[in-house]
C-alpha cells in the first residue's frame, strides 16, 4: 500500500513539470509577442515615435509658414529696407527673432530652412515654405536642376546638379515633347553630370529626364522641356530700319553664330509662314526694297534644319515734317498759302498730298500736290482759322493751324462793273464840307484802272470870251480849263486820286491834237488843231451804264475838240451832252471863229461840269453797299 501510495505521487510530480515546461514555454512566446509588439519594427513604440515625429514635422512646418507669412506681410509694408534687401539681408533675421531654434541655410545651391530637425525647402522670393525635404543629417540624395549647356540646331547638352548623391549615377533620356512617356531614347547611364543628345532636328521641342540611380533603385527624378532652335539673345539681330522715301526700306540683319542667315517679307497681316520661299543672305548684310506694312522673318540655316525665326515690322508709323505753313498772299477776298513738309520714311504721297480746310469745317476746300492753295470768295477785314493737312505713303497725317486775316477791301476789288452794273459812291466835295459828291463807277479795269463820275454837274462852266482869241491855242485852252476845274475837286490829293473833266484822254486828260493846215477860198490856209475823239471812250461806256443823262435837266461838257471849215471861216468848238442823255452833233458851240481873211472871233458858252476821278491803289471801301441810297464811302 505504501509503495502504491509513493507510485501515484511519483506519477504526479512528473506531469506537474511537463505542465510547467509548457507554461514556461508559452510564457516565453507571450513575452516575445509583447515585446515585439512593443518595440517592434510595427511596434507600439515605433508607432508612437513615428507619430511624434510627424506631429512634430507638422508642427515645424506650421510654425514655419506662420512666421513666413509674417515676413512675406513684413516685406510688403516696411519701408526700412527695399524689397531686395529684405529677402537677401534681413529675412533670417526676421525669422530667427520669431523662432530662434530655426535655421536658414544653404546645401549644394539649395536654400533650405529647418526647424527642431525638420529640413524643408525656401522660397526666398516669397518668401515661402516648399516640400518636405526629411531630418537635417539624413537627408536623401537629389537631383537639384538640369541646365542646358549648349545648342545647336541638332544637338543639346546638358549639365545635372545633384545633392547629396555620393556614389550614385545618372541615367539620361530624351524624347519629343508631344511623344508618349514610353518613347524615351538615347538612354544612357554613367557618372559623369554633363551630357550630349545628338541626331536631333530643328525647331523641335523636347523633353529631358535625369534620373539619380542609388544601387540599382531609382531615388530622384527631373525632367526639362528644351526648345531646339530657339533663338538665343543675339542669335539673330536687326539693324535700324532705313527709309528710301518711296514706301520702301532697307534693313541689316547680323548673327553671332557661323550659321546662314535666311529671310523672307511678307505682309503683316500674313498668318501662316511658310517652310519655303527664304533667301540667303550674308552675315551683317542688307535687305532691300521692303515694302511699307511689312514682316521682315530672318532664320538660321545649317544645310538641314533651320532654326526659329526673327521677325521685325516695317511700318512707317511716323508722321511727315511740316516745315513751314504760311499765306504768302493776302487780298480782301483771298488767301494764298505755301506749305513745305517732308517725310523721311515711306515719302510724302504723290497724290492729294495737302489738303486744305478753313474754320474746322470737315470737308476740304481744296488738294494740292506743290504745296500751294489759294483760299477763295473771303470776306474783308475777317480773321480765318486755316488748316493743313500732310499725307505720306504710308498715310500717316501732319497738321497745322494757322490764323490770317484778311485786308481791307480796296475800292478796285468791291467796284466791280464787268456786269455794266451801277455802282453808287460817295466822297467829300472840297468845296462844300457839308455836301458831298455822289459818283457812279465808270471805268474798273486795267486799262484804265478805277475810275468814278460825278452823276450830276458839280458846277457850270463858261468857255469863251477873251480866253479864246488865239484860234492855234483856243483847242487846247478849253481843255486845260476843264481838266483844271475838276482837280478842285480832287479831295484826296495827287497821291491817290487823279481828276479830269468827262470827254478828256482817260488815260491822258492832257493829249493834244496833231496839226493840219485849212485851205479858205484855196487862196489862204493856216494851220489849226485837228479834231480828237477822246469823248467817244467816256460817252459810250456810260451809256452802256445808262449814266451819260443827269437828273437835275442840265446840259454839261465833254472834253473833246471839234474843228469845222468852209470857204469863209474855220471854227472850233467843245461838245457837250443834252440832259436826255444824247450827244450834240448839230450845235457846234463855236466858240473860236478864224475868218479867211485872217480875222478871229471868240463866242461865250456855259454849260455844266462833271468831274471824272481816277482812283490809286491806296483808296479803300470804309463804308456803305453801293447802291444810290448806301454809296460806297471811301477812305486812305
Amino acid at each position: 500500500m505504501k509503495s502504491k501510495i509513493k507510485e501515484i505521487l511519483k506519477k504526479q510530480k512528473g506531469i506537474t513539470l511537463v505542465a510547467l515546461v509548457i507554461t514556461i514555454v508559452i510564457l516565453i512566446i507571450l513575452a516575445v509577442i509583447s515585446i515585439n509588439a512593443i518595440f517592434g519594427d510595427n511596434g507600439l513604440i515605433t508607432r508612437a515615435q513615428k507619430a511624434r515625429k510627424e506631429q512634430e514635422k507638422a508642427e515645424a512646418r506650421e510654425r514655419l509658414e506662420l512666421v513666413l507669412a509674417d515676413a512675406f506681410t513684413e516685406k510688403k509694408v516696411t519701408e526700412k529696407y527695399t524689397e531686395e534687401e529684405f529677402l537677401e539681408k534681413h529675412l533670417e533675421t526676421f525669422v530667427y527673432e520669431r523662432e530662434p531654434d530655426s535655421e536658414i541655410f544653404n546645401e549644394e545651391g539649395q536654400n533650405l530652412i529647418s526647424l527642431n530637425g525638420h529640413v524643408f525647402e525656401l522660397d526666398r522670393s516669397v518668401p515661402q515654405l516648399g516640400e518636405y525635404i526629411g531630418e537635417k543629417g539624413n537627408l536623401p540624395p537629389r537631383i537639384r536642376s538640369i541646365n542646358v549647356e549648349n545648342k545647336t540646331l541638332s544637338e543639346i547638352t546638358v549639365s545635372v546638379v545633384t545633392a547629396r548623391a555620393e556614389g550614385a549615377t545618372l541615367r539620361y533620356s530624351i524624347k519629343k515633347l508631344e511623344e508618349a512617356d514610353t518613347s524615351y531614347t538615347q538612354i544612357e547611364e554613367k557618372e559623369e553630370l554633363i551630357n550630349t543628345f545628338e541626331g536631333l532636328t530643328a525647331p523641335e521641342k523636347y523633353k529631358i529626364r535625369a534620373e539619380l540611380i542609388v544601387n540599382g533603385e531609382k531615388i530622384d527624378e527631373l525632367t526639362d522641356n528644351v526648345l531646339l532652335g530657339e533663338l538665343e539673345e543675339g542669335a539673330i539681330k536687326f539693324g535700324d530700319v532705313t527709309w528710301q522715301g518711296n514706301g520702301m526700306a532697307s534693313v541689316t540683319v547680323t548673327t553671332n553664330t557661323s550659321y546662314q542667315l535666311q529671310y523672307l517679307i511678307l505682309p503683316e497681316d500674313t498668318e501662316d509662314i511658310p517652310t519655303t520661299g527664304w533667301q540667303n543672305v550674308s552675315n551683317g548684310g542688307t535687305i532691300i526694297s521692303i515694302p511699307n506694312k511689312s514682316n521682315v522673318y530672318a532664320r538660321l540655316w545649317e544645310g538641314t534644319n533651320v532654326s526659329e525665326y526673327a521677325s521685325l515690322t516695317v511700318k512707317d508709323t511716323i508722321k511727315p515734317i511740316i516745315n513751314k505753313f504760311e499765306a504768302i498772299e493776302i487780298t480782301s477776298k483771298s488767301i494764298k498759302v505755301q506749305v513745305s513738309a517732308m517725310d523721311n520714311e515711306s515719302g510724302l504721297t504723290s497724290i492729294n498730298t495737302y489738303k486744305f480746310y478753313i474754320n474746322d469745317e470737315t470737308e476740304a476746300k481744296g488738294t494740292s500736290t506743290d504745296g500751294t492753295f489759294t483760299y477763295e470768295d473771303l470776306s474783308g477785314l475777317t480773321s480765318y482759322k486755316l488748316k493743313v493737312e500732310v499725307y505720306d505713303n504710308a498715310g500717316n497725317k501732319e497738321e497745322r493751324t494757322i490764323n490770317v486775316t484778311t485786308k481791307e477791301p480796296t475800292a478796285e476789288e468791291v467796284m466791280d462793273i464787268s456786269d455794266n452794273q451801277k455802282i453808287y459812291v460817295e466822297i467829300p466835295n472840297p468845296k462844300d464840307e457839308n455836301n458831298s459828291i455822289l459818283c457812279n463807277v465808270l471805268y474798273n479795269d486795267k486799262t484804265n484802272g478805277l475810275q468814278i463820275i460825278s452823276v450830276n454837274s458839280v458846277e457850270t462852266v463858261t468857255l469863251g470870251n477873251g480866253n479864246f482869241t488865239t484860234a492855234m491855242n483856243s483847242y487846247n485852252t478849253a481843255i486845260t480849263t476843264l481838266n483844271e476845274k475838276a482837280e478842285e475837286y480832287n479831295y484826296f490829293g495827287n497821291e491817290y486820286v487823279e481828276a479830269r473833266c468827262v470827254g478828256s484822254n482817260p488815260t491822258n486828260p492832257s493829249a493834244e491834237a496833231g496839226m493840219h493846215t485849212t485851205q479858205f477860198g484855196g487862196t489862204y490856209s493856216r494851220k489849226l488843231r485837228d479834231t480828237d475823239k477822246n469823248y467817244e471812250s467816256d460817252y459810250i461806256k456810260m451809256t452802256a451804264l445808262g449814266i451819260a443823262g443827269i437828273s437835275n435837266s442840265s446840259y454839261y461838257w465833254l472834253a473833246s475838240r471839234h474843228v469845222h471849215s468852209n470857204s469863209y471861216y474855220s471854227f472850233f468848238s467843245v461838245r457837250y451832252v443834252y440832259p436826255s442823255g444824247s450827244l450834240n452833233f448839230n450845235d457846234y458851240s463855236n466858240l473860236c471863229q478864224v475868218y479867211s481873211g485872217g480875222g478871229t472871233n471868240a463866242g461865250s458858252f456855259s454849260n455844266g461840269f462833271r468831274p471824272v476821278f481816277t482812283l490809286k491803289s491806296g483808296i479803300k471801301v470804309t463804308g456803305g453797299s453801293g447802291t444810290s441810297g448806301s454809296p460806297y464811302t471811301l477812305g486812305v
